[in-house]
């Protein structure tokens, strides 16, 4: 029997009366032919799915071919230019094409985007801004880094260079892009690789002393938010977290405080009205800056119930009362609001840490400085380590709180002990609560309430 051509096919019908056009399509190694069914209805309808098949392979073929030829065309031009030329694009073009791919909300907090812009827009715009890909070197960073190690490397005017653990940023920012570059734009290497960075030296840290506590306690009194400021020292919260804490966030039945968000300070190309993540305060197109309130905690484990003591509980409860007995509003019902009723800048918070350090004559204290105060303390006293990381609400220890339970006795006692430095003689004048100090009672403390404002995001 003669061979069937290339092309040529025929038909059989099965047993459910379908048809079946078989058709041969060149020869394999062994001689035997490839084949191909069509099934259908009718024979017709075979054909027209014959057809149909064959316009399919014929465009995939043209494709195929169009890319061989591009990827022709491209190595002839790389042999020629001696590098790709998708390399030619400038690093201003492709690294902020890249943060607003990649590194941008809601994918990434605002805070984080808004530092990298800066990074850009300060230091990486100068130097490599107006290069294409392909020039950057591993000698083209290694000088960069280099340079901002010297006098006029901060660009802000202030003496000295960036510090170790600055340009260590760049690097890992420069590093992360270039991984992406060389994906995207073919370039043959990583030229962060192999680079020589300053030795980063962590910073002492700040710690007051239980006389420098004691000191620092009695001049906080006389600030208006000295109960901002105590919680932050009694609690170890982060200014953002301290800040946009609400009165709902307190439970009296419980005893404890929730970190459910964290206040920041961000520039405006950071911020989209759309990001469902944020709250915007009093958003402007205009402004540079502005305050919001992200709903993504900093870490995995930074939103946290934490248990507080007696002392505690009851000097936010006696805050609120004299809040609610003042000319102060507070529509959005903030445990800590400003004068006019809105957030505290965290930014100002710290300034007026700064003063009372100064009229301490201390050195200066940071809001950070109070939770390195807190964790020292109750480390001091020989709370579980697990206790302590919780209560800040640090990640690094995550997989260890998996196999721990949470205790708030443990918790509350902890915390307890840093309350033992504030003298409640110190406050001024505010409605006591009788027998307040059993936890007992707290639960039928009914708090003040006070009219709600609408929506600050535009």
């Amino acid at each position: 029997m003669a061979r069937r051509s290339n092309g040529e096919g025929s038909f059989y019908q099965q047993k459910d009366k379908s048809w079946v056009y078989q058709v041969t399509y060149g020869r394999k190694e062994d001689g035997s032919p490839y084949r191909k069914a069509f099934k259908g209805r009718t024979k017709t309808i075979c054909k027209e799915r014959r057809a149909q098949w064959e316009e399919e392979q014929a465009r995939i073929k043209a494709e195929e071919e169009a890319h061989a030829a591009e990827s022709a065309h491209l190595e002839e031009l790389r042999a020629k230019l001696g590098h790709p030329i998708e390399s030619e694009i400038l690093f201003s073009e492709a690294f902020l094409k890249w943060l607003e791919l990649y590194k941008s909300p809601p994918a990434r907090k605002p805070s984080t985007y808004a530092s990298y812009l800066d990074t850009y827009r300060i230091h990486f715009a100068e130097a490599f801004g107006n290069l294409p890909l392909y020039q950057i070197t591993q000698d083209t960073i290694q000088d960069y880094y280099q340079r901002k190690q010297k006098n006029g490397g901060r660009l802000d005017g202030r003496k000295g260079g960036l510090s170790a653990k600055t340009i260590q940023n760049h690097h890992m920012l420069l590093k992360d892009f270039f991984e992406y570059a060389m994906r995207k734009y073919h370039l043959p290497c990583n030229p962060t690789i192999d680079t020589t960075r300053p030795v980063v030296i962590t910073p002492e840290m700040r710690v007051l002393s239980p006389s420098e506590m004691q000191v620092f306690i009695e001049e906080v009194m006389r600030e208006t938010q000295r109960v901002a400021i105590l919680t932050t020292l009694f609690v170890g919260f982060r200014v953002g977290e301290v800040l946009a804490l609400k009165i709902s966030d307190l439970d009296l039945e419980k005893q404890t405080l929730s970190v459910t968000k964290n206040l920041i300070r961000v520039p405006t190309a950071a911020v989209s009205p759309e990001n469902p993540n944020i709250e915007i305060l009093n958003y402007d197109p205009k402004k540079k800056t502005h305050l919001i309130v992200q709903n993504t905690p900093k870490t995995s484990t930074s939103n946290r119930e934490i248990a507080i003591s007696d002392g505690l509980c009851e000097l936010l409860i006696r805050h609120l009362f004299t809040l609610a007995n003042s000319t102060w509003p507070n529509p959005d019902g903030l445990l800590f609001p400003s004068k006019a009723g809105t957030h505290l800048d965290p930014k100002s918070f710290e300034i007026r840490l700064a003063a009372v350090s100064k009229r301490c004559e201390i050195r200066k204290v940071n809001p950070h400085a109070l939770r390195h105060t807190l964790a020292t303390r109750l480390v001091e006293d020989k709370v579980p380590l697990n206790i302590v990381q919780g209560i800040l609400g640090h990640s690094s220890i995550e997989t260890t709180r998996k196999y721990l339970h949470k205790n708030e006795d443990i918790e509350r006692e902890a915390i307890g002990m840093m309350s033992d430095y504030l003298n409640m003689g110190q406050m001024d004048a505010a409605p006591r609560l009788n027998g307040a100090a059993p936890r007992a009672k707290f639960a039928d403390v009914v708090l003040p309430t006070f009219p709600q404002r609408r929506n600050h995001t535009a």
